[in-house]
């Protein structure tokens, strides 16, 4: 198979495994978080609060994205909103509520369990080697 044969491959097999992961998500879940919406939540906790245009950096969801996703756990009341009156007038910081991380507790358990069932046929090896090739990939992305 050529080169350009392969990485066609490739990239269907990528965007099949990530409609198999939203399937499992959807399937298992049972809040009504969408991925998106866990992944904000876990970035608050993991890293302390933020402003939408760095939770658009960190998590690569598009401006627009973080901010309907913000409204969303706004009104579960997973998370809180405030402006920044010292500095920034403009500037608005997210920041996790303790509900969020009662939810969030949840939801790691859920990604847990469907990294075992998508992960399940691949050695721990075969993971390493994985995260390495992707690793690759990002690293000569940046240059």
């Amino acid at each position: 198979m050529d080169r350009v044969k392969m990485l066609m491959s490739y990239s269907n097999k990528v965007q099949i495994h990530r409609r198999m992961w939203e399937t499992e998500w959807n399937l298992h879940n049972l809040t009504d978080l969408s991925v998106n919406q866990f992944q904000v939540l876990n970035v608050l906790d993991l890293t302390g609060p933020k402003q939408s245009k760095d939770l658009v950096q960190i998590t690569l969801i598009t401006s627009g994205g973080i901010t309907s996703i913000a409204n969303k756990l706004l009104e579960k009341g997973l998370i809180t909103r405030t402006r920044d009156d010292v500095e920034d007038r403009r500037a608005i910081t997210l920041a996790i509520t303790d509900e969020g991380r009662q939810v969030l507790s949840g939801l790691r358990k859920l990604q847990d369990d469907n990294f075992e069932r998508l992960f399940a046929p691949l050695s721990n090896a075969e993971i390493a080697f994985l995260d390495e090739i992707y690793g690759k990939l990002i690293a000569s992305a940046k240059g």
